[in-house]
């Protein structure tokens, strides 16, 4: 039973949670929760939640958990131990769920449009992440789990086009999340659990089916979805649709691309998400290859390969990797946006030049391994 401030039974408290974790930010999270809450039952009145990051960080909860078992009785022996670290793990979940449900309730009671104890049946929150996936089940075995991939190339580009993203850096963190996806969904133990694997691509280019789908798994009448409202979908996010003058939705969101918002938007004539990255030249598609290749094939999308000049790639790509030229161009690159873009020159070179060091430290030997990488 969750905690309600308003007194009144919250019709949220029995809410099957869902949720949505995407390989990497950029593959359509926005995009998959909004098609789910065209359904009445994961109607939420336009009350959405924020991304919650939940497995993203559970490994603290993991470490947490077994830092405190160390005081517990141990003449429980190793499996019992096993066994209430799992409780706790679960309890830890549930808790987390109750604040996802006390979230909606919250917003309804601030903006007063709808009630309060209105009832949700299904409570869709997203991640755009897969980091510690496989955790999902130790802190929600009750709950569903789709996991959205979508074709690294289409994710770093779009991260480079949106976030101003390091090629080579954005290109590992998919390869890094596509292994953790690969490894769950390998994973005997897993084959019973409830998740659903999705395609972007396939979610995109063949809706109607792929919808029919997800609500199949999610166990909820297609009969009562609006596939009309699903087919004219507005996008939001979108790296190519953009707004002029159109401000993040984050005060703080620096590094945000200019004209990229997430206010809805009608699709134009010639959006196309799949084809982000077709105008890449030969040089990316190397580059990729080399560092994403292997997993972007072994989740059934088709490299694009060249004939001939394999050596001259290969020394190419061991190059990249020995020498920091890459993030040199990217610096340079960075330092003349930030000098074209702010009027106060000499701040934003201090800027640029602390955070410099300020990255410096944090990868220096002393302190390497002590934090969470972030790209």
């Amino acid at each position: 039973m969750i905690c309600d401030p308003t007194g009144v039974k919250s019709g949220v408290q029995n809410a099957r949670p869902v949720f949505i974790l995407g390989i990497a930010e950029r593959s359509g999270t926005n995009f998959l929760q909004d098609l789910l809450r065209l359904h009445p039952d994961c109607d939420v009145d336009g009350l959405e939640l924020e991304e919650d990051h939940f497995v993203d960080f559970s490994d603290l909860l993991l470490r947490f958990v077994q830092s405190a078992s160390r005081s517990w009785k141990m003449w429980w022996g190793p499996e019992q131990l096993e066994r209430e670290r799992d409780l706790v793990l679960r309890c830890l979940g549930d808790g987390l769920i109750s604040y996802l449900k006390m979230q909606v309730v919250n917003r309804r009671s601030l903006n007063r449009m709808y009630p309060v104890d209105k009832e949700l049946k299904v409570l869709v929150t997203k991640s755009p992440s897969v980091n510690n996936v496989e955790m999902f089940f130790r802190l929600f075995p009750d709950a569903d789990l789709i996991i959205l991939i979508r074709d690294g190339r289409a994710v770093v580009e779009s991260a480079v086009r949106t976030f101003f993203r390091r090629f080579n850096k954005a290109s590992r963190q998919w390869v890094d999340r596509a292994e953790e996806v690969l490894r769950f969904v390998g994973n005997d133990s897993n084959r019973e659990r409830r998740f659903l694997l999705v395609k972007y691509e396939d979610l995109y280019g063949h809706c109607d089916h792929e919808i029919r789908r997800i609500l199949s798994f999610l166990r909820l009448d297609e009969t009562r979805y609006n596939f009309e409202a699903a087919t004219n979908l507005p996008v939001r996010g979108s790296s190519s649709l953009r707004r002029e003058g159109a401000a993040p939705t984050s005060s703080t969101a620096r590094g945000v691309a200019p004209g990229i918002h997430w206010q809805p938007v009608p699709k134009t004539a010639d959006f196309n998400p799949l084809a982000r990255w077709t105008h890449w030249k030969r040089a990316q598609h190397e580059r990729f290859n080399w560092i994403a290749g292997d997993s972007l094939a072994a989740l059934g999308y088709e490299k694009k390969v060249y004939p001939t000049h394999h050596w001259f790639w290969a020394v190419w790509n061991f190059v990249l990797d020995s020498l920091p030229i890459e993030d040199t161009v990217w610096l340079f690159r960075r330092v003349r946006r930030e000098l074209k873009t702010r009027p106060d020159k000499l701040r934003a070179l201090h800027d640029l030049a602390s955070k410099a060091w300020t990255g410096f430290k944090s990868s220096s030997p002393a302190t390497r391994g002590t934090g969470r990488s972030r790209v």
